[in-house]
């Protein structure tokens, strides 16, 4: 596995700097973000989940000014970059979260006997778990090639046409579009894009518990896609449904209180408690099928 650049990076949220007392019953979460997310804009997420979890979120590097980019920005090294963050927590045991992109990385990470299991929300799988028309895909997939192949990213990230067609571009309010144009390194993010459209990426699916949650309306993930991979290859399984939009408007605490219910959260801990006996699949989630045409939306 390669290294990638420096990693002088400020310590995850819940680091020995602020570690929470042991006795504490909650149970520890650590989250990685999905394409062109952070802390920031999932601030509202973080504070619903603090209500529940020990929370240590891990921003990917060049995905915040508090995360240094890496020299070279590959899947193995920012694998490597979150294992990095992991053993520094130095927590005893955990629950892994992986959103959209962010499962790609935490399904390929090494083994540990601490992680108790993996929760997957909206987990892109490659390319053939995105919902992209054609025409859509092979746009995304030029603009990347040529900003990252000819090393223009860096540039045009600061130039006002591209800002301007951001703002023009993306169903996000402006206020979260400005945060990422202003929290986001350019050369980081086109060439995460193009690693999320290349088509190399198989899918992986880790041996340890899964909880699977998807929104059958997804406009990102194809659903059917997802639900038969996890069901065919995970070990065991159980399957939430949701209301949560991949990239939801609104980033309020309100939001995710509303579309991810405490009881959902009771359940993801009750079936990766280390007490629970393994079934060889959880079906106490009803999954019908998704109904109506299927919509596109961005990448993951």
């Amino acid at each position: 596995m390669t290294t990638g650049g420096a990693c002088d990076n400020k310590p995850v949220q819940g680091t020995a700097e602020n570690m929470p007392d042991p006795s504490d019953p909650k149970e520890h979460l650590i989250l990685v973000h999905s394409f062109y997310t952070n802390s920031l804009l999932l601030e509202g997420f973080i504070e619903y989940l603090e209500d529940h979890f020990h929370v240590h979120f891990i921003d990917l590097p060049g995905f915040s000014l508090n995360a240094t980019p890496l020299d070279d920005v590959s899947l193995e090294n920012l694998v490597r970059y979150v294992e990095d963050q992991i053993e520094a927590l130095s927590i005893p045991q955990y629950i892994l979260v992986g959103v959209s992109f962010g499962y790609a990385l935490v399904s390929r990470l090494r083994p540990d006997p601490r992680c108790r299991g993996i929760v997957a929300i909206f987990p892109f799988l490659g390319t053939k778990s995105l919902r992209l028309k054609k025409r859509k895909r092979l746009f995304y997939v030029m603009t990347v090639r040529v900003f990252d192949g000819f090393r223009l990213s860096s540039w045009a990230w600061r130039t006002n046409w591209l800002r301007k067609f951001a703002f023009w571009y993306s169903s996000y309010p402006p206020e979260r579009v400005r945060i990422i144009l202003d929290q986001m390194d350019g050369r980081t993010f086109f060439a995460v894009g193009r690693l999320i459209l290349s088509r190399r990426h198989r899918p992986m699916v880790r041996d340890c518990p899964h909880v699977l949650i998807l929104n059958p309306k997804d406009r990102t993930i194809r659903y059917e896609y997802v639900l038969r991979v996890f069901r065919d290859r995970a070990m065991d399984l159980l399957v939430l449904q949701t209301g949560l939009d991949h990239y939801p408007l609104s980033a309020r605490k309100s939001y995710f209180q509303e579309n991810f219910p405490e009881e959902d959260l009771r359940r993801i801990v009750e079936f990766l408690s280390p007490g629970r006996a393994m079934t060889e699949r959880d079906t106490r989630a009803s999954i019908p099928r998704a109904a109506g045409k299927e919509q596109e939306g961005g990448i993951a």
